[in-house]
């Protein structure tokens, strides 16, 4: 048997030992003395605590202490037979335009991909792949034209340590490899912050860049011309059928804060021809590029504000200028340098599955009947307590000594 959360069962150990210690406090009635007067004794029941030597009623101490265990134990979440495997092994899989060589991505990505807990392809955004279609959704790369996407590897690691959440409920330790060129591209200035979450080593798989753009079109275009949804000149976006409000959107690295009203949605989905310039804080498409008869089109969705002090802050300068510079510009495919990878790999040790959060608690089968048992055990209790019970005669069947004064001061007085 193992314990998801062994720490409840400790606690409730320590409050075993809490109420053990307490049993030894007896409160009791002092022994008889005689008094020269009983002017001054106050007319209430004598009682004193004591710690007593032998103590009395180990049953009921016996039964407190179970119940208390089959609470801890029962938030302890236990498991009989726990499948679990030592090393759980999580792969990222780089798909997009930076990958010069297909084949030999494939090939490399397979050689881990074969008992890992979870995959994870990524190109500009990430997603996990079912298990049971890994070997499918590798084909369906390799069939497909080759993608427009440049790598990011911060949205993939982010997804990563969402799959590890789940993953590390079956296993000790985790690892992770990552299958990419790893291009200047895919790196940004958010990546090497997000890796310092992953609590252990990174097994970096390099394989051969793309030494020519798919973007290569686009970047041959000198002509640029922007459209705005809200002109009603572009086909790329429809109305919302439910408008909501946006805190933020982003293009590159510039964010711009502010109360964007949200009124269109892309049309279609995206393709080979389109690239995301800009996103909403939630991550859906905000601008779009495309080649339209070899001239670059920048579609985009909302508005820019025109009043307030949004527009005197110095994102929103840099980025109004960025909506004018060219677009599709060849993508940057030289190799990181050895020293971002170096830290990229970061330390030597796994990661213990004890620093990645738990995606939820979750409830296992005994936990239901082990908090049954504290409850009947908690009944049973009141059953012992009752005068003559598991222990006996009950000590209050012994007459008070206050009474007992009083009979006898009576008697005098008589």
């Amino acid at each position: 048997m193992t314990f998801l959360f062994p720490g409840f069962l400790m606690a409730a150990g320590l409050v075993s030992l809490g109420v053990v210690v307490l049993h030894f406090l007896v409160t009791q009635q002092p022994k008889s003395e005689p008094l020269p007067t009983v002017r001054f004794v106050p007319d209430l029941p004598a009682r004193s605590t004591s710690v007593a030597i032998r103590p009395s009623d180990l049953w009921l101490l016996l039964l407190r202490v179970i119940m208390i265990m089959l609470i801890g134990a029962a938030f302890a979440q236990p498991l009989l037979k726990p499948k679990r495997q030592k090393i759980a092994r999580l792969v990222m899989v780089d798909v997009s335009r930076d990958v010069g060589n297909l084949p030999e991505l494939l090939d490399s990505a397979r050689r881990y991909t074969n008992g890992a807990s979870a995959v994870v392809l990524f190109d500009s955004t990430a997603r996990q792949v079912p298990l049971q279609s890994v070997n499918d959704s590798l084909q369906a790369v390799a069939a497909r034209p080759r993608s427009a996407r440049r790598g990011q590897l911060s949205p993939a690691l982010i997804a990563t340590l969402r799959a590890a959440s789940r993953a590390r409920e079956g296993a000790d330790s985790l690892d992770l490899v990552v299958v990419s060129p790893f291009a200047s591209e895919e790196r940004d200035a958010a990546t090497s912050t997000i890796r310092a979450l992953w609590p252990g080593r990174i097994v970096p798989v390099r394989v051969a860049v793309a030494s020519d753009s798919v973007a290569a079109g686009r970047a041959s275009s000198k002509q640029m011309r922007t459209q705005w949804a809200d002109s009603g000149r572009t086909t790329m976006w429809v109305p919302r059928p439910h408008p909501d409000t946006v805190g933020a959107v982003r293009a590159g690295s510039d964010v711009l804060v502010y109360p964007f009203p949200r009124s269109w949605r892309l049309a279609a989905p995206l393709d080979s021809t389109m690239h995301v310039y800009a996103r909403w804080v939630d991550g859906e498409p905000a601008a779009i590029e495309s080649i339209v008869n070899g001239e670059c089109v920048r579609s985009i969705a909302f508005s820019l504000p025109s009043a307030g002090d949004a527009i005197l802050r110095p994102n929103f300068v840099r980025f109004r200028a960025g909506l004018n510079t060219p677009c599709g510009t060849m993508h940057d495919v030289t190799p990181l340098p050895s020293e971002f990878i170096a830290a990229f790999q970061g330390p030597v040790h796994l990661a213990p599955v004890a620093s990645v959060k738990p995606r939820t608690a979750k409830i296992t089968p005994l936990v239901p009947w082990l908090l049954a048992a504290a409850l009947l055990l908690a009944l049973f209790e009141l059953l012992v307590r009752r005068p003559g019970g598991i222990r006996g005669i009950s000590r209050t069947d012994e007459p008070d000594l206050a009474d007992a004064t009083r009979s006898s001061v009576s008697g005098r007085a008589a």
